[in-house]
């Protein structure tokens, strides 16, 4: 079973009539509306800050994803629209390209191959 909390919060007396004049409309309650739209809200800044983290390296695309609350789809249009993209530190791929260079496939191979004991790159 989910837990749930409570939120209190203050607004000045316009924003509860225009509040209230909303909620009305919508055939909802105040408490209702209040929620709907703090989660709102609170779906474009996960996303923001998602992206904003992962372009600046602090986090992985896989991170950023599952920070995001979004589909796969709409996380790849997301990042294509907001031109970011997963930042690789250098000394991580160049790590990478030593451990590739000493890989012997070999060991992966079901016959002898031997002959095919070369260096990958």
């Amino acid at each position: 079973m989910m837990s749930m909390y409570q939120i209190n919060f203050r607004v000045g007396e316009i924003e509860k009539e225009l509040l209230e004049k909303i909620a009305d409309v919508r055939c909802i309650s105040l408490a209702e509306l209040s929620k709907r739209i703090v989660i709102k809200e609170l779906e474009h800044i996960r996303v923001d800050i998602a992206f904003s983290l992962m372009n600046e390296g602090k986090i992985s695309k896989k991170k950023a994803f599952k920070l995001s609350g979004l589909t796969y789809y709409e996380f790849m249009q997301q990042g294509a629209i907001r031109n970011v993209t997963e930042k690789i530190p250098a000394g991580l791929s160049e790590s990478e390209l030593v451990a590739i260079h000493e890989l012997d496939i070999t060991h992966f191979l079901k016959t002898d191959a031997k002959h095919l004991k070369k260096p990958i790159l």
